[in-house]
């Protein structure tokens, strides 16, 4: 799902919504858990019990423009913090809901200057594992179920599944990719985009790369994977940013 895309959505409804080397990252298409998801560990992401503790988190976890390279620069708007997300209904068109069961949530907009790269970076702390996990499994199922996908005039075609097996350390992984045929407002484009969802514990982080052109998907799972691999790196470790 096109984050840009679902953020100009959400901003006519409700405001904004929240909403990316080959061969790398990780999707566990099967939705079941990784080998070691309940191994018994301690756990190694923080625990939160408050909308504070967890906006904490979120913040330390969402990349910033400078997480994705030399050169990017804040999209406007940069920041949203809404609890609201795109979901697929049953006829394939997108709908905004509240996020269920989740303390907070933070997307952060980043782009190259001359805009041909767009990257997309959330973290959303839910009250519960389960309920992260329900909402991973309403990824994958609207995936299964609607290779073209539309919101008003913006249509995505293409839209499936992808399995970049090498994403290590999460409990789940949801990796979709497509291919945007026209805007908002009915114009023709060619973008295509890699869409990362990783749960940890009841952690959701969310990375996006979006690019045009025919070719442009190996770069797009390069950045988008080692960029989710970074946010898990600072959940587990505590980075504050």
């Amino acid at each position: 799902m096109l984050i840009g895309t679902a953020v100009a959505v959400v901003a006519i409804a409700v405001a904004i919504a929240f909403a990316s080397t080959a061969g790398n990252g990780g999707g566990n298409p099967s939705g079941s858990p990784s080998p070691n998801a309940n191994s018994g560990e301690p756990s190694s992401i923080p625990s939160v019990d408050s909308v504070a503790a967890a906006s904490a988190v979120v913040k330390s976890v969402t990349l910033k423009p400078a997480d994705w390279g030399s050169g990017y620069v804040a999209q406007d708007p940069y920041e949203n913090s809404d609890l609201n997300e795109i979901t697929v209904d049953q006829n394939c068109n997108w709908s905004t809901q509240p996020i269920a069961g989740a303390f907070t949530t933070l997307l952060r907009s980043s782009q190259t200057p001359d805009k041909a790269v767009l990257a997309y970076s959330g973290t959303t702390a839910y009250k519960a594992a389960d309920s992260a996990q329900y909402g991973l499994t309403e990824k994958r199922e609207a995936l299964q179920r609607c290779p073209t996908q539309r919101s008003g005039k913006t249509q995505l075609e293409d839209v499936h599944e992808i399995n970049i097996p090498e994403l290590k350390g999460f409990d789940e992984v949801v990796a979709e990719e497509g291919h945007e045929v026209s805007d908002e407002n009915g114009n023709k484009v060619d973008t295509y985009y890699t869409y990362l969802t990783g749960r940890k514990g009841n952690f959701v982080l969310t990375t996006e790369v979006d690019r045009s052109g025919t070719g442009s998907q190996e770069q797009n799972r390069n950045d988008a994977s080692s960029a989710l691999s970074l946010m898990l790196s600072r959940l587990e470790g505590g980075s504050s940013q």
